[in-house]
Protein backbone atom coordinates (compact mmCIF):
# COMPACT_ATOMS: atom_id res chain seq x y z
CA UNK A 1 0.00 0.00 0.00
CA UNK A 2 2.26 2.83 0.79
CA UNK A 3 5.02 1.30 -2.61
CA UNK A 4 1.73 1.98 -4.31
CA UNK A 5 0.79 6.00 -2.47
CA UNK A 6 4.57 6.82 -3.18
CA UNK A 7 4.16 5.97 -6.68
CA UNK A 8 0.67 8.13 -6.81
CA UNK A 9 2.96 10.75 -4.97
CA UNK A 10 5.41 10.19 -7.72
CA UNK A 11 2.97 10.81 -11.03
CA UNK A 12 1.43 13.61 -9.13
CA UNK A 13 4.49 15.95 -8.90
CA UNK A 14 5.75 14.61 -12.32
CA UNK A 15 2.58 16.05 -13.50
CA UNK A 16 2.28 19.09 -11.61
CA UNK A 17 5.71 20.19 -13.01
CA UNK A 18 5.06 18.92 -16.44
CA UNK A 19 1.91 21.36 -16.49
CA UNK A 20 3.41 24.46 -14.64
CA UNK A 21 6.50 24.11 -17.41
CA UNK A 22 3.84 23.91 -20.27
CA UNK A 23 2.41 26.62 -18.91
CA UNK A 24 5.28 28.83 -18.79
CA UNK A 25 6.40 28.22 -21.94
CA UNK A 26 3.30 28.47 -23.89
CA UNK A 27 2.11 31.58 -21.88
CA UNK A 28 5.56 33.08 -23.33
CA UNK A 29 5.26 31.94 -27.09
CA UNK A 30 1.96 33.84 -26.64
CA UNK A 31 3.16 36.95 -25.72
CA UNK A 32 6.02 36.79 -27.63
CA UNK A 33 7.21 40.33 -29.57
CA UNK A 34 4.59 42.25 -27.64
CA UNK A 35 7.23 44.74 -26.72
CA UNK A 36 10.51 46.66 -28.31
CA UNK A 37 13.31 44.75 -29.74
CA UNK A 38 16.61 46.32 -30.04
CA UNK A 39 18.33 44.97 -32.74
CA UNK A 40 21.98 44.99 -34.28
CA UNK A 41 22.93 44.28 -37.53
CA UNK A 42 26.52 43.30 -38.88
CA UNK A 43 28.00 42.32 -42.22
CA UNK A 44 30.75 40.99 -43.40
CA UNK A 45 33.41 41.47 -44.87
CA UNK A 46 32.93 45.04 -43.64
CA UNK A 47 32.81 47.58 -46.29
CA UNK A 48 31.23 45.27 -48.75
CA UNK A 49 32.25 45.23 -52.20
CA UNK A 50 29.89 44.47 -55.05
CA UNK A 51 29.26 41.00 -56.20
CA UNK A 52 31.00 39.83 -53.35
CA UNK A 53 29.19 36.77 -51.29
CA UNK A 54 27.97 38.81 -47.42
CA UNK A 55 26.82 37.32 -44.13
CA UNK A 56 24.51 39.28 -42.65
CA UNK A 57 23.72 38.46 -38.40
CA UNK A 58 21.42 40.31 -36.67
CA UNK A 59 20.82 40.22 -32.79
CA UNK A 60 17.88 40.48 -31.11
CA UNK A 61 17.05 41.33 -27.50
CA UNK A 62 14.30 42.63 -25.01
CA UNK A 63 14.48 45.42 -23.34
CA UNK A 64 15.67 43.47 -20.07
CA UNK A 65 18.39 42.19 -22.70
CA UNK A 66 16.82 38.43 -23.01
CA UNK A 67 17.54 37.07 -26.55
CA UNK A 68 14.13 37.33 -28.38
CA UNK A 69 14.03 33.94 -29.80
CA UNK A 70 12.58 31.55 -32.47
CA UNK A 71 11.48 34.75 -34.65
CA UNK A 72 10.59 34.99 -38.30
CA UNK A 73 12.84 37.91 -39.59
CA UNK A 74 14.23 38.46 -42.74
CA UNK A 75 15.53 41.36 -44.68
CA UNK A 76 14.27 43.10 -47.66
CA UNK A 77 17.11 44.90 -49.94
CA UNK A 78 16.33 47.93 -52.51
CA UNK A 79 18.25 50.39 -54.12
CA UNK A 80 17.76 53.87 -51.89
CA UNK A 81 16.65 55.50 -55.20
CA UNK A 82 13.95 53.27 -55.39
CA UNK A 83 12.58 53.84 -52.11
CA UNK A 84 11.36 57.57 -51.56
CA UNK A 85 13.10 60.28 -50.05
CA UNK A 86 11.71 59.83 -46.88
CA UNK A 87 12.74 56.64 -45.53
CA UNK A 88 9.82 54.60 -43.47
CA UNK A 89 10.07 54.88 -39.62
CA UNK A 90 9.95 51.79 -38.09
CA UNK A 91 6.27 50.51 -38.11
CA UNK A 92 3.92 47.58 -37.21
CA UNK A 93 1.97 47.52 -40.55
CA UNK A 94 3.27 46.78 -43.98
CA UNK A 95 4.86 50.05 -45.46
CA UNK A 96 4.17 50.96 -49.41
CA UNK A 97 7.76 50.18 -51.15
CA UNK A 98 8.74 48.78 -54.63
CA UNK A 99 9.48 45.30 -55.16
CA UNK A 100 12.24 44.22 -53.24
CA UNK A 101 15.17 43.20 -55.48
CA UNK A 102 16.18 40.49 -53.04
CA UNK A 103 15.18 38.98 -49.73
CA UNK A 104 17.59 37.51 -47.16
CA UNK A 105 16.03 34.95 -44.60
CA UNK A 106 17.36 34.35 -41.45
CA UNK A 107 17.91 31.47 -39.85
CA UNK A 108 18.52 31.07 -35.55
CA UNK A 109 21.96 29.93 -35.27
CA UNK A 110 22.05 30.37 -31.43
CA UNK A 111 19.24 32.25 -28.77
CA UNK A 112 18.04 35.74 -30.62
CA UNK A 113 21.37 35.39 -32.95
CA UNK A 114 19.80 35.31 -36.81
CA UNK A 115 22.19 34.84 -40.23
CA UNK A 116 21.40 34.76 -43.44
CA UNK A 117 23.65 35.00 -46.88
CA UNK A 118 23.30 37.58 -50.06
CA UNK A 119 25.69 37.83 -53.10
CA UNK A 120 26.60 42.05 -52.74
CA UNK A 121 24.54 44.47 -55.22
CA UNK A 122 25.96 47.02 -56.83
CA UNK A 123 27.64 49.87 -55.64
CA UNK A 124 25.95 52.53 -53.85
CA UNK A 125 23.49 53.09 -51.55
CA UNK A 126 20.71 50.10 -50.22
CA UNK A 127 17.72 50.08 -48.17
CA UNK A 128 17.94 47.14 -46.27
CA UNK A 129 14.05 46.62 -44.19
CA UNK A 130 13.84 43.97 -41.21
CA UNK A 131 10.69 43.10 -41.06
CA UNK A 132 9.70 40.01 -38.45
CA UNK A 133 6.67 38.17 -39.23
CA UNK A 134 7.14 35.86 -36.62
CA UNK A 135 2.70 35.18 -36.88
CA UNK A 136 0.64 35.77 -39.45
CA UNK A 137 -0.66 38.32 -37.60
CA UNK A 138 1.65 40.77 -36.68
CA UNK A 139 4.20 42.62 -38.55
CA UNK A 140 7.13 44.78 -37.13
CA UNK A 141 9.73 46.50 -39.29
CA UNK A 142 13.07 49.02 -39.27
CA UNK A 143 14.73 50.40 -41.77
CA UNK A 144 18.70 50.20 -41.76
CA UNK A 145 20.99 52.03 -45.01
CA UNK A 146 23.81 50.26 -46.48
CA UNK A 147 26.46 51.44 -48.61
CA UNK A 148 28.26 49.14 -50.82
CA UNK A 149 31.82 50.30 -52.33
CA UNK A 150 32.11 53.04 -49.33
CA UNK A 151 33.52 53.38 -45.88
CA UNK A 152 33.12 50.37 -43.59
CA UNK A 153 29.61 49.92 -42.05
CA UNK A 154 30.31 48.70 -38.73
CA UNK A 155 27.07 47.68 -35.80
CA UNK A 156 24.00 49.14 -37.47
CA UNK A 157 21.43 49.27 -34.54
CA UNK A 158 17.56 49.26 -34.93
CA UNK A 159 14.61 49.06 -33.28
CA UNK A 160 11.23 46.68 -33.89
CA UNK A 161 8.24 48.26 -31.98
CA UNK A 162 5.86 46.32 -29.98
CA UNK A 163 2.95 44.99 -31.99
CA UNK A 164 -0.37 44.90 -31.02
CA UNK A 165 -1.82 41.83 -29.53
CA UNK A 166 -5.03 41.24 -31.61
CA UNK A 167 -7.81 39.65 -30.73
CA UNK A 168 -6.89 35.74 -31.83
CA UNK A 169 -3.52 36.21 -29.77
CA UNK A 170 -4.87 38.10 -27.10
CA UNK A 171 -7.13 34.96 -26.91
CA UNK A 172 -4.75 32.43 -26.80
CA UNK A 173 -2.88 34.39 -24.59
CA UNK A 174 -5.49 34.19 -22.02
CA UNK A 175 -6.35 30.48 -22.70
CA UNK A 176 -2.76 29.62 -21.64
CA UNK A 177 -2.44 32.03 -19.22
CA UNK A 178 -5.63 31.23 -16.98
CA UNK A 179 -7.18 27.76 -18.75
CA UNK A 180 -4.29 25.92 -18.56
CA UNK A 181 -3.29 26.36 -14.62
CA UNK A 182 -6.92 25.97 -13.73
CA UNK A 183 -6.75 22.76 -15.46
CA UNK A 184 -3.09 21.76 -13.83
CA UNK A 185 -5.33 22.60 -10.47
CA UNK A 186 -8.43 20.20 -11.25
CA UNK A 187 -5.68 17.53 -12.47
CA UNK A 188 -3.67 17.55 -9.34
CA UNK A 189 -7.05 17.73 -7.32
CA UNK A 190 -8.51 14.88 -8.65
CA UNK A 191 -5.41 12.88 -8.05
CA UNK A 192 -4.55 14.16 -4.85
CA UNK A 193 -8.68 13.12 -3.34
CA UNK A 194 -8.09 9.65 -5.32
CA UNK A 195 -4.60 9.06 -3.18
CA UNK A 196 -6.61 9.84 -0.32
CA UNK A 197 -9.56 7.79 -1.15
CA UNK A 198 -7.12 4.42 -1.18
CA UNK A 199 -6.29 4.08 2.00
CA UNK A 200 -9.74 5.63 3.18
CA UNK A 201 -11.04 2.13 1.42
CA UNK A 202 -8.62 0.13 2.26
CA UNK A 203 -9.00 1.08 6.30
CA UNK A 204 -12.60 0.63 5.88
CA UNK A 205 -12.42 -2.83 4.43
Amino acid sequence: MRARGSARSGHLALLGATLVALAVSLTGIANAHAFLVLGEMNVEPDPPRPGEPLTFTIEMADPSLAPVEDAVVFIEVRRAQRVTEELPDASTEDPELPPADATIDLVELSPGRYVGELVAPTAGTHHLLVRDQTFEWEEANASVMMEVAGAPLGTMPFILPPTAVGPRSLWVWLLWLVGLPLLAGLVVTALVLGSRKGPEEAVGS
